[in-house]
């Protein structure tokens, strides 16, 4: 393979899940205009060498096609659409998304019968998956004193257009940096919001979380192609750094330790309830693990 020259660079924690997948999805968007595009870890950092330069800027501009027509059979989504009155039709919880040109790209694993029972899919109750990519209208009840009521729409940013924002705000260190955010809510793929304490958790007033939304937005791209090894169910999921740089053909192998000889790190981590139910799930924190035996 050719030596690598990378021109892209990303400050990294690999012992939060959430980055080290996040980086496997900017390798998949990279490569979808590049096909050359090749990507490696180094320490704590991510490294792509691609002509797709630009290729964030494309990504937080393309247009988002939604099927609405499918639904889920799983009993904790309920009815995919939006029944509240004012929403916008392409909201659903499970509905899948295709990305336009020039990326062409289906987003539907959790729909696969791997991911649901990997547990990867981490969204329930209200949270509705197009909120990641899409922004939506709702109607809002006003009333002021002396004034009869009114309805006004209200838009609600998607999780893609607070990335963008984090990207121009801290163009240095876009995915490490957690901001608070009202809505849409986290999708708990940055495995920080799994600490018990409040500071850690980024409470802000009215419940407001800090967290990463380039986190979650890149991983619902990465999850497409890479998925880390379930070692077992819940507690233990493994996934590998890789120390020269691979296209995205063969980065998903390396990613659960399939190539011994260009691992990098290897860790483990767990999916966790928030609550006494098992009701709602994020990634916790991972471990430096033992090479896996392949």
């Amino acid at each position: 393979m050719k030596k690598m020259e990378p021109n892209i660079q990303i400050p990294v924690d690999l012992t939060n899940p959430g980055q080290f997948f996040a980086c496997c999805g900017l390798l998949e968007l990279a490569s979808r205009i590049d096909s050359n595009t090749l990507g490696c870890f180094d320490g704590s950092r991510f490294y792509l060498q691609t002509e797709a330069i630009e290729f964030l800027d494309e990504f937080f501009k393309c247009s988002i096609n939604v099927e609405t027509s499918v639904h889920s059979s799983n009993t904790d989504d309920g009815e995919d659409g939006d029944t509240e009155t004012g929403e916008d039709s392409h909201r659903g919880r499970v509905f899948p998304m295709i990305l336009d040109a020039p990326f062409n790209m289906r987003l539907d694993w959790w729909m696969d019968d791997e991911a649901q029972g990997q547990k990867l899919k981490l969204w329930t109750a209200g949270q509705r998956v197009t909120d990641l990519l899409l922004g939506h209208h709702k109607n809002k009840k006003t009333k002021k004193k002396g004034q009869p009521e009114r309805t006004v729409k209200v838009y609600t940013p998607s999780t893609r257009e607070h990335f963008a924002e984090v990207v121009q705000r801290y163009p240095d260190d876009w995915l490490r940096i957690a901001i608070p955010i009202v809505a849409p809510a986290a999708f708990s793929f940055d495995s920080r919001l799994s600490r018990n304490n409040a500071l850690d958790l980024g409470h802000f007033p009215h419940g407001t979380l800090a967290f990463s939304p380039a986190i979650d937005v890149l991983c619902l791209v990465a999850f497409q192609r890479f998925r880390p090894r379930m070692i077992e169910v819940w507690n233990r999921n493994l996934y590998c750094t890789w120390c020269q740089p691979l296209p995205v053909i063969a980065a998903p192998l390396a990613a659960i330790g399939m190539f011994p000889s260009i691992i990098g790190e290897c860790f483990e981590f767990p999916i966790k309830a928030r609550d006494s139910q098992g009701r709602f799930k994020l990634f916790g924190h991972a471990q430096p693990s033992r090479r896996p035996n392949v």
